[in-house]
């Protein structure tokens, strides 16, 4: 078996060579991509019973229990889905044919997808998510995000997000398995990414305003601004927007707090609530969300030299900030010459699990990571994090090196081929890992 202390070349060969032929055979690599129709089909194909399940359990059974019927529950989407259909009308055809796909009822499903995060059709709190970020004059340049998410134990899916229609950002994003209209984090094409969290202790700052539990919430904000923003400051207008027309609604938690960085190394905290939007630049060496006095941070704030990939990325696993509720974790190194080939999420379902990465450029997703496979052997996995660590530094070395090549061939070469050969990689990648969790099982 791999072990911790060997070095990382050897622990990466020890696991090629002890990878079953049928594993790479059972790792299919699925494109997102097209007309709304046809990415909502494919999801909804992919992931039917868990759609289903969730549905049923997390809504139409709470709300039953709660009293609430199928018409209540369609009268308090009315406002978010009215926003929709001014702001991207797209995500309504894409959850008709999500629910299509999966056997649910294609109008509850429309009001389920927006209304149930932070079970606002019932007013429930939920835990507290840590984000941070490195400036980039502490980390030699490179531009760093990072964010773990804090919920329900849920499956948890990735999903690179390519639209036929003009004008839209291709994305990476992470959220419940269960539909892909709303989520807690992302990156996109363009250098930007972003999460969306409760609001911290800052959000105590703003001017009170009235609880508002009809409207789009702050996931549903975020993939807007996944598709259609660029800069931090293009995602804060929209934010202000969605404020000043009163737009957002937070339910009982009554606000939201940002973080966005951008390829320009822009450090860009935000928070709001149904009636204000404050913000503030950070140029600070290290910033966190919350718990900005716990081990991970001080171990950012105090380093002695740059921060560099692993540093910033290992710290997410530190048990000051990854919990058992930290279902799923995603650092980017945002690549600030060519974001849309190059930018990196680094995916953890859970976050305390080994990361699998994803490149900007790629056109195809790891089935595993979209089908709650990978989230599920996350959970079951007692690994140990030095053997992650020594694992992912292996990847990066890997991955470093196929980006020097892609670029130097970026002049003459086919962007068809650039694409095939990054969605290779990453299949690679993807059977490697899954192998190194069932050996750790």
């Amino acid at each position: 078996m791999p072990n911790a202390t060997l070095p990382t070349a050897v622990v990466l060969a020890a696991v090629a060579l002890t990878a079953p032929r049928s594993l790479a055979q059972s790792i299919g690599m699925v494109r997102l991509a097209g007309t709304p129709e046809q990415i909502g089909t494919t999801w909804g194909e992919m992931n039917k019973a868990i759609i289903a399940e969730d549905f049923e359990t997390a809504f139409l059974k709470r709300a039953a229990k709660a009293g609430i019927s199928k018409e209540t529950l369609l009268k308090r989407s009315e406002a978010a889905v009215r926003i929709i259909k001014e702001i991207a009308p797209h995500w309504i055809e894409e959850a008709r044919a999500i629910a299509r796909a999966a056997g649910v009822d294609e109008d509850l499903y429309v009001a389920y997808f927006d209304s149930v995060i932070r079970s606002r059709f019932l007013h429930k709190d939920p835990d507290e998510c840590t984000s941070y970020a490195v400036s980039p004059e502490h980390a030699d340049g490179a531009i760093l995000f990072h964010k773990n998410r804090d919920n329900r134990d849920s499956p948890q899916a990735v999903y690179l997000v390519e639209s036929s229609r003009e004008g839209i950002n291709k994305f990476i994003a992470i959220s419940n398995a269960t539909g892909i209209h709303g989520f807690s984090m992302m990156a996109n094409d363009k250098g930007l990414a972003g999460s969306a969290d409760t609001p911290g202790p800052r959000g105590k700052d703003l001017k009170p305003a009235i609880h508002q539990s009809r409207g789009i919430m702050s996931a549903t904000m975020l993939r807007y601004i996944a598709e259609r923003a660029s800069t931090c400051r293009e995602a804060l207008a929209f934010i202000k927007d969605c404020v000043a027309k009163g737009w957002y609604a937070g339910g009982t938690v009554g606000g939201s707090h940002w973080l966005l960085v951008d390829r320009e190394g822009t450090i860009l905290e935000v928070w709001n609530n149904p009636g204000y939007v404050d913000s503030k630049v950070h140029t600070q060496k290290a910033y966190f969300s919350a718990r900005s006095d716990h081990t991970a941070a001080r171990r950012l704030r105090e380093a002695q030299r740059p921060v560099d990939f692993h540093l910033f990325h290992n710290v997410s696993r530190d048990r000051s900030i990854c919990f058992n509720s930290s279902i799923a974790g995603m650092t980017v190194e945002i690549d600030p010459t060519h974001p849309e080939l190059f930018t990196c999420a680094w995916i953890s379902l859970p976050a305390s699990s080994v990361s699998f990465p994803l490149l900007m450029g790629q056109t195809s997703t790891p089935d595993c990571l979209l089908d709650g496979k990978a989230y599920r052997l996350g959970r079951t996995t007692t690994g140990k994090p030095r053997l992650w660590e020594a694992t992912e530094r292996g990847i990066h070395e890997s991955k470093e090196q196929l980006r020097k090549k892609v670029s130097a061939e970026l002049p003459k070469g086919d962007p068809a081929q650039t694409s095939q050969a990054l969605d290779h990689w990453s299949q690679q990648q993807a059977e490697m890992l899954l192998q190194l969790l069932k050996s750790h099982q």
